[in-house]
């Protein structure tokens, strides 16, 4: 596997951990309403993530 495959595997993995990641935090934010602090950037639109996160 040449190295820009693996980056771009690499790149793919990422994104998807912080779509995940973000997921969480919106599930959070959900259960613990404004008690949960709010983490600047941990947004989906911030972050370039689209609302659908593949499995």
């Amino acid at each position: 596997m040449s190295s820009c495959n693996k980056l771009s595997k690499r790149e793919e993995q990422i994104m998807r951990v912080m779509g995940v990641t973000v997921e969480m935090y919106r599930d959070l934010q959900g259960i613990a309403g404004k008690s949960l602090q709010e983490i600047e950037g941990l947004e989906l639109v911030s972050l370039g993530v689209s609302n659908s996160v593949e499995g």
